[in-house]
């Protein structure tokens, strides 16, 4: 995927990249963090990839398609973008006509593509509306939605489409911090699966002695365990986590019963590590805990 100098954390990038480059971005898209200009460059750069007629990397930014998008009026690219200002943001009359456009065929392009930014403005009369054409769209039809926190959304809303953060701008360190969290999950996931109980410990020994980087990982662990549910559930799920192989080793061995009993055991695990727990128990608890849930 052509990110056109737009600057975002290598871990979405690479996330985006890999669906697009596939040619599997997801029907519905949410966009959250991160500010609200960054938030709509990414939305119609992703909106450019859906429309991009041109051959290799997408959005090419040379083809018809891309010029037309670039300049902000390609007949397949509609905009929303409500404020707090607007008298009446992303009610249920103009999700409806959203809806309804929707099943107009696409004039150009293969894919017909409607942003709606700022979500946090819609209410809940105006999600429900959205939800009908989210849950059975027509094939060609796109969705990216933009706001600063998807938890505001209606969890109906949430659970049919892909969310992706931008997160928070990292200093150098903070990004290394993250870097290294990424590559303790996929490290740590590897360990559950293997048959030698040491192993695990072995990875987790570290996290006596930095809790931030226990924090951290297993923020990213919760990632990887959503990605084997996902992938459990279905061949052509899209990963979340950037730990593909260790995701869906995960899925192969385990139950998906296994599988959330992993994701409970993580949220459990964050509230000890938040509440400040003797580090060298809680690392113990780490290691027993993960065992447990898949029956090790």
């Amino acid at each position: 995927m052509n990110f056109q100098g737009l600057e975002i954390n290598k871990d979405l990038q690479s996330l985006l990249s890999t669906a697009a480059d596939a040619d599997r971005l997801p029907h519905a898209i949410i966009l959250e963090g991160g500010n609200e200009k960054e938030r709509l460059e990414l939305a119609r750069l992703i909106s450019r990839t859906h429309v991009c007629s041109g051959a290799g990397e997408k959005p090419c930014g040379i083809c018809p398609d891309c010029v037309k998008a670039g300049k902000g009026f390609h007949p397949d690219i509609s905009e929303s973008l409500a404020s707090q200002d607007d008298a009446a943001p992303l009610k249920v009359d103009a999700v409806r006509t959203i809806r309804s456009n929707a099943f107009v065929f696409p004039n150009e392009a293969k894919r017909r593509v409607f942003l709606l930014h700022n979500m946090q403005y819609a209410n809940e009369q105006a999600q429900n509306a959205l939800l009908k054409i989210l849950e059975e769209p027509p094939e060609y039809v796109r969705f990216v939605l933009t706001l600063p926190n998807a938890s505001v959304l209606l969890e109906t809303i949430i659970s049919r489409a892909a969310v992706y953060s931008l997160g928070q701008q990292l200093s150098d360190s903070l990004n290394k911090k993250h870097e290294d969290a990424c590559e303790k999950a996929r490290l740590v996931t590897a360990a559950l699966i293997s048959p030698n109980e040491f192993d695990l410990m072995s990875e987790t020994g570290i996290f006596e002695r930095d809790q931030e980087l226990l924090v951290l990982t297993l923020a990213q662990l919760r990632l990887v365990f959503r990605d084997a549910v996902a992938r459990k559930q279905s061949s052509s799920a899209v990963f979340l986590s950037g730990a593909v192989n260790e995701a869906t080793a995960l899925s192969r061995i385990c139950t998906l019963q296994q599988l959330m009993r992993l994701l409970d055991t993580v949220a459990e695990l964050e509230k000890n590590a938040a509440q400040n727990a003797n580090k060298t128990l809680l690392v113990t608890r780490f290691c027993s805990m993960l065992r447990r849930a898949i029956d090790k």
